[in-house]
């Protein structure tokens, strides 16, 4: 599904990533963990195509991503990658279901295809009678659903999480963690989840730790 092989990143003379090399297949969950500053979103950035390493490559169903146009690996992240942020970006003058069904309007869903895409996962994440909701009305915790919902309704191929329970409180952070888990696994999706904390890698299938050295599995 995913394979990430050699890549290296620098900023100026400070060298960011050193020969990481990673494979996650569909159904898997991994951690990498690493202090602020280890280079963990720009490992992210890169697997996702949003910057581009000094060295290596990137390769998701045998397409080499380093290698595509702008536009092509834009509809790439648009069909096949599943984004989740610590900082929610809940659009806030959007209901809760047009929030969640925003991947899909971008993709010219039907209207009702989309609604119905909407409702289903927002169930699934425990939000289910909350779609006219808009954001203000929202907990943190719940955000961060409405997020992980907008991440999973296309069905993608990848999901990506920065530090996603980064702004939650430890009982919200618990249940967050244990939801985008199950999702991940229900949707049969490759995931990788970022994160300083070693109690929220410990909900996935592997860890590794990033260091100047590379990638470790603890």
């Amino acid at each position: 599904m995913l394979q990430v092989s050699g890549i290296r990143k620098s900023f100026g003379a400070r060298a960011v990533l050193s020969a990481v090399s990673l494979r996650v297949e569909a159904g898997e969950y991994v951690a990498i963990v690493g202090e602020s500053g280890s280079g963990k979103s720009t490992l992210l950035n890169i697997i996702a195509g949003l910057e581009s390493p000094d060295a290596g490559n990137v390769i998701f169903e045998n397409l080499n991503i380093n290698t595509q146009s702008d536009d092509t690996r834009t509809l790439l992240r648009r069909d096949k990658f599943g984004f989740v942020f610590q900082a929610f970006h809940v659009l806030p003058h959007l209901t809760v279901e047009q929030n969640v069904g925003l991947p899909l309007l971008l993709r010219a869903f039907h209207p009702g295809k989309i609604k119905e895409q909407a409702l289903k996962i927002l169930a699934a994440v425990g939000l289910a009678g909350r779609e006219n909701s808009m954001p203000r009305e929202l907990s943190g915790g719940e955000l961060q659903r409405v997020a992980i919902a907008r991440a999973l309704v296309g069905e993608p191929k990848l999901v990506l999480a920065d530090e996603p329970t980064g702004n939650l409180d430890l009982d919200n952070a618990r249940q967050v963690l244990a939801l985008l888990r199950e999702q991940v696994k229900a949707h049969g999706a490759a995931g990788i989840l970022v994160t300083h904390s070693e109690a929220a890698a410990a909900t996935c299938d592997r860890r590794y730790r990033l260091t100047s050295a590379g990638l470790a599995p603890f």
